[in-house]
């Protein structure tokens, strides 16, 4: 087995030791799980999360500080386990995470298209039945754009409170990876990027957003 050459304990404590007003910028960091706890979530999803997210949850935490507005918290509650997602609507599916997650590239040019078919008042003719078209383009973008199963075998875990969900990608050719929701805006998904990486990871991802709160951090508290 290859060593893991992060050190997600170390983390946490680069985590906690943010001074404001880095620190005051995200929500607190939770504490971690624990292996049982671990073991029943994955259990009860019926997969094996992507191995640094599973070292995150075990050494750092199951939610809180972290990209944007935070990472969801993984909480036990009646029902199971779930992720407290801050959405006026539910994005996670947890009984289709075993199934394989079916982009391989940007579908910008799906949400492209369907853009540009949508009839403008403007240029609609006859007027009298614009409303009956906009009505039926809309339910083609659902239809099309939020079909259940272009989030199959994914997890939302972030957002950017903005309506930008994160989404980590469990089962597929894509484990692993970070995917980029921005339907609300008319862009469809994308991978994640980062500077000379075509797929980002969530162990790059979140650290990388650690790297860039603590350079502002060091920043702040340069002398002058």
């Amino acid at each position: 087995m290859t060593a893991d050459p992060v050190d997600w304990p170390g983390v946490r404590g680069r985590v906690l030791g943010l001074t404001p007003p880095a620190g005051d910028a995200c929500p607190l960091l939770q504490p971690p799980l624990t292996p049982a706890e671990l073991a029943a979530v994955q259990h009860q999803l019926g997969v094996e999360l992507p191995a640094d997210y599973r070292r995150f949850l075990l050494h750092v935490g199951r939610g809180g500080a972290g990209p944007d507005g935070g990472l969801h918290p993984l909480e036990h509650d009646a029902d199971g386990w779930s992720w407290r997602v801050p959405t006026d609507w539910e994005p996670n599916d947890l009984t289709t995470l075993a199934e394989p997650f079916p982009l391989r590239a940007s579908d910008w040019r799906t949400a492209e298209e369907l853009m540009d078919d949508c009839p403008d008042w403007d240029t609609f003719s006859p007027h009298s039945g614009y409303e009956e078209a906009s009505q039926a383009w809309h339910d083609r973008h659902e239809a099309t754009m939020y079909n259940p199963r272009r989030t199959y075998g994914a997890l939302s875990i972030s957002n950017d409170g903005s309506g930008t969900l994160h989404w980590l990608i469990v089962t597929g050719p894509e484990r692993g990876n970070m995917w980029l929701d921005h339907r609300l805006d008319g862009r469809g998904m994308a991978p994640a990027w980062l500077p000379h990486h075509r797929r980002v990871t969530f162990g790059q991802w979140y650290l990388r957003w650690l790297e860039t709160v603590e350079a502002g951090s060091k920043a702040t508290r340069a002398p002058r």
